[in-house]
């Protein structure tokens, strides 16, 4: 039993090192575009707001995911 938690928080997200790659990809490939979206997108209006709400977001996950990856390595 003692072997179940002797590994530390780390390890735990690293046996899924997959699944983070996974979200690190599919975050940075949407942020891309929603950049893209953000440039084109006029000040001001509604679509403006959830674009940048969407970058908010798209960036924490990517930097979350990006330094789980890194911890990983």
């Amino acid at each position: 039993m003692a072997g179940k938690y002797d590994k530390s928080y780390v390890d735990h997200l690293c046996d899924h090192e997959q699944g983070w790659r996974l979200l690190f990809t599919f975050s940075v490939g949407f942020l891309a575009l929603s950049v893209l979206w953000f440039l084109s997108v006029e000040p001001g209006s509604p679509t403006y707001v959830v674009t940048v709400m969407n970058l908010v977001g798209l960036s924490g996950l990517a930097i979350l995911s990006g330094f789980v990856l890194s911890r990983c390595r």
